[in-house]
């Protein structure tokens, strides 16, 4: 399996030029700063696009985004960083977990939102994702690492087949589960973000208990379900110790604070859809695991019943043409495939599978993939190619050698560069 790592370029002499030392939002002290705030929110600004579409795309839900921006609002507000351009999303990736970007980037996935019982929980969860924004946790570990770089759509991995026209890439980091992006946090770090997230919470007229609620469900994951929660205990250690100080902070607040009701009808309502998805994305969750340890076969039949019981759900659908095409199985992989697209509209990995899989049968439907995958991740290498190997197949020379020109300037020195250049001399405009 070959492998080509995308990145966005966050250069070493931009972090250079913050260099420096400043004070801390939330402890009042200097520290060294290879980041500056306006660099921060940069780094965040490109890092979240691809996040969220690793995160296999945000939820097609209203009342869920717009719970989730509401409460991500308030908090953000209360904060001690308010003026960030903070951004909230809820995105499908069926693992438990949260995460938060530089600049104020912060997204929570739909397998936590799934198991929360309560807006008082969801709001502590956020606030503190919100609390290592504004302690400035992910830029700390930038700067021990001298972070210069960033992913796209993390790993790319090539499917071949006996014709070479129909090879194109899927997003191997999307399907895998892979957050390169984000930072491994201490467990001095995460205390302190406890703190900040109870504090937060209550300022913004929360319950304090939801953080005892969480922790609770979390450390009850890690005993029940503990595939479904390592990538949020790899970026954020988790204890009995840590619920332990929680439930000691909420008990030493005032009567008024302490036993503010827990909002629990008014978030079922709004994560009924989420919840009832639920048994199909945790199918999909385990599916998508296989996928990462090399078992096809048990990963297809996974995705086939996740698939079953949420035949809406265009991510679901997605994974499952993957597993089929790695299977070997493409008549089944290209009609999975086409219904991924369609449902799944606004996730990258679904419109460039969509496209890549459909492009030697119905090469129209692969090019309206591959311009919607342009619309939501602009500047893809590979995006261009296949866009281009679609118009080609279509008749459409001149289209098709513009786009494989933007291939080729997308990636001048790499494989898709090469690739690109050849087809262009093929059609005689190299």
């Amino acid at each position: 399996m070959r492998t080509r790592v995308a990145t966005v370029a966050v250069t070493f002499a931009a972090l250079l030029a913050a260099a420096g030392c400043t004070v801390n939002p939330v402890t009042g002290k200097n520290q060294l700063d290879l980041l500056g705030e306006a660099q921060e929110i940069e780094l965040g600004k490109s890092l979240y696009p691809s996040s969220i579409q690793e995160s296999l795309g945000p939820i097609e839900d209203e009342a869920v985004q717009r719970l989730v921006a509401d409460v991500g609002g308030k908090l953000a507000a209360v904060s001690h960083r308010p003026a960030l351009p903070y951004e909230f999303n809820a995105v499908s990736d069926p693992e438990v977990n949260a995460f938060a970007l530089p600049g104020g980037k912060i997204c929570i996935t739909r397998g936590l939102l799934a198991r929360l019982e309560s807006v008082d929980g969801m709001a502590n969860v956020m606030g503190h994702e919100v609390g290592h924004v504004t302690a400035r946790h992910a830029v700390a570990h930038y700067n021990r690492q001298i972070f210069a770089t960033a992913i796209t759509v993390g790993a790319m991995v090539y499917m071949g087949t006996s014709d070479s026209d129909y090879r194109g890439v899927i997003g191997l980091g999307a399907i895998l589960g892979t957050q390169l992006a984000l930072a491994h946090y201490s467990r001095d770090q995460e205390r302190q973000s406890d703190d900040l997230g109870i504090d937060y919470a209550v300022k913004a007229g929360y319950s304090p208990r939801g953080m005892i609620e969480t922790q609770k469900v979390l450390l009850s994951l890690q005993e029940k379900e503990p595939g479904a929660v390592q990538n949020l205990f790899a970026t954020h250690p988790m204890s009995a110790e840590r619920l332990a100080t929680a439930e000691q902070q909420v008990a030493a607040l005032p009567p008024e604070l302490r036993d503010r009701p827990l909002q629990s009808r008014e978030y079922q309502a709004a994560v009924r859809n989420v919840v009832a998805q639920r048994e199909a994305w945790d199918l999909a969750g385990e599916g998508r695991r296989l996928l990462g340890a090399e078992k096809v076969k048990e990963a297809e039949a996974k995705l086939a019943e996740a698939s079953r019981r949420g035949p809406d759900q265009g991510m679901i659908r997605t994974l499952h043409a993957v597993s089929l095409a790695m299977a070997k199985r493409d008549d089944a992989a290209i009609s999975e495939a086409r219904e991924g697209a369609r449902y799944a509209r606004r996730a990258f990995v679904a419109q460039s599978v969509g496209g890549q899989l459909q492009l030697k049968p119905d090469p129209a439907s692969a090019l309206a993939c591959f311009e919607r995958a342009e619309e939501i991740m602009p500047g893809q290498a590979d995006v261009a190619l296949m866009r281009g190997q679609a118009l080609e197949k279509l008749g459409r020379k001149q289209e098709a050698v513009e786009a494989y020109r933007q291939a080729r300037e997308r990636d001048p020195n790499g494989k898709v560069g090469a690739e690109a250049a050849k087809r262009l001399q093929a059609l005689g405009a190299g």
